[in-house]
């Protein structure tokens, strides 16, 4: 098989020039060269195809050869200009997909101004945003379904990098009417034979023995719209951080929970030595500036 012929795409926009204005002279002013620089191009094309494409005594007219040529340098000049732009816009976020993943807290609390920002900035990007528990945060990541994900880490997967944004302190989640619901503040010890409802985010809880009973419990919701629709019923009461609590929750209480206090850690997590996605790294440094202006620990 013949090997292909090395012609760049200024080699094919010169010819295509020529062929349109039928002129070298004409040609060369249209492409700010000189008429000798134009026609060397001309001339290294037709060398590398092994065929004239203008007439030799009438060099404005194109031979059989380059009239057959000419829809398909049309047509590659064309795509390639299609796929520049393309990757011009994906370079500077003006095009491209951005998927995320976060825990409920994120997708409440930060996510709505968040995502009016940066479609404000970006609006050619389009967005695919998933909100599940630190868990399944971890598994879009690791699985590619979600290039950045905001979550607490869980798995400690060596597959995944995680940087801190903030911490953020666990208290008794009830309902507005429980004998608690009052109080500015409750120890591990005076609710642990409350009726409880687990759920993942517990796991952050390994390692302090205080809370160890939240561990294991009868009842276990995974889904955080499900447990709080729970609670705002008065269907038993949890532990979760104060940012877990939707800021629309007006029929829920949080009082915080001392002796010891135990602050979770939210953060960036992602796959570990690779790059974003232009869409993904500026949602990243708008995610950074958020922790920042609101500081590193929830109260």
């Amino acid at each position: 098989m013949r090997p292909l012929p090395e012609i760049s795409i200024t080699h094919y926009r010169h010819f295509l020039l020529v062929a349109e204005l039928r002129s070298f002279r004409a040609a060369a002013a249209r492409a700010f060269r000189s008429q000798p620089a134009l026609s060397l191009s001309i001339r290294e094309m037709e060398q590398r195809l092994g065929q004239p494409l203008f007439e030799p005594g009438n060099r404005g007219t194109l031979t059989r050869f380059g009239q057959d040529c000419l829809p398909l340098a049309r047509e590659l000049v064309q795509h390639h200009d299609r796929v520049a732009g393309a990757l011009s816009g994906l370079a500077s976020n003006e095009a491209g997909t951005l998927t995320m993943a976060s825990v409920a807290t994120v997708a409440t609390h930060w996510l709505p101004e968040l995502v009016a920002v940066y479609r404000e900035r970006y609006p050619a990007v389009a967005l695919r945003l998933f909100d599940d528990n630190s868990e399944g945060v971890e598994r879009m990541v690791l699985a590619g379904e979600a290039e950045l994900g905001v979550c607490s880490p869980v798995s400690q997967d060596r597959r995944l990098s995680f940087e801190p944004l903030l911490r953020d302190a666990f208290g008794l989640v009830c309902h507005r009417g429980h004998p608690l619901a009052r109080r500015k503040s409750v120890t591990w010890r005076e609710i642990e034979d409350l009726p409880l409802v687990g759920t993942i985010a517990h796991r952050q809880l390994a390692g302090y023995p205080q809370a160890a009973f939240m561990l294991d419990r009868q009842v276990f919701v995974s889904n955080m719209m499900s447990l709080l629709a729970m609670l705002e019923r008065g269907v038993g009461v949890t532990v979760l951080a104060r940012l877990g609590v939707p800021p629309d929750s007006r029929g829920l209480a949080f009082v915080p929970l001392s002796g010891p206090r135990i602050e979770r850690e939210l953060g960036i997590t992602r796959l570990a030595g690779r790059s974003l996605s232009p869409a993904a790294a500026r949602m990243e440094e708008m995610l950074r500036a958020k922790a920042a202006k609101r500081g590193r620990t929830v109260a």
